[in-house]
């Protein structure tokens, strides 16, 4: 793969598909212009550890953005702002109010890596379980149970 030697060349192709994908996400033009380029931060530190085995290069590429963007969410101090991307499920019973939500931001630290990428794919993306499960190709039951240690994990952060 030549291109994996070439900076210029993996930018030009994949900066406009990236941004676009941010863009979208927090509908925001400055934010999703300095996180793309956050991303290519890391895809430049990181091209040594891509290996063409286990993904392409625009899967792990999109991996990188959408782990930038969950960094991004979770490290974010202005929650109103967050709140505004927040979707909401028809779910009653699976419903968290935006003071909630506030209160989850600042528990996802002490989530694992799969238990706090649930909760803001389910939460602050909103996705249901079975697509966030697909996503994270990992079992519904699996996905479900993760989902519920994680909110048991925060049960200590969030105010009824």
């Amino acid at each position: 793969m030549e291109i994996l030697n070439d900076s210029d060349a993996i930018y030009e192709e994949y900066r406009p598909k990236v941004f676009s994908y941010l863009y979208y996400q927090l509908n925001n033009y400055h934010d999703a212009e300095d996180l793309t380029e956050d991303v290519f931060v890391k895809v430049y530190s990181k091209i040594d550890t891509y290996d063409k085995n286990k993904a392409s290069l625009s899967t792990w590429i999109f991996n990188v953005a959408k782990n930038t963007l969950i960094d991004y969410y979770r490290t974010r101090k202005d929650n109103l702002e967050l709140m505004d991307n927040v979707k909401y499920v028809d779910d009653k019973d699976d419903m968290l109010s935006p003071t909630m939500l506030d209160d989850l931001a600042r528990g996802l630290d002490n989530l694992s890596e799969d238990e706090r990428d649930i909760i803001v794919l389910r939460y602050y993306e909103g996705y249901t379980l079975k697509e966030v499960s697909e996503m994270m190709k990992m079992s519904y039951g699996i996905c479900k149970l993760k989902h519920s240690n994680a909110l048991n994990k925060l049960k200590n952060y969030v105010t009824l």
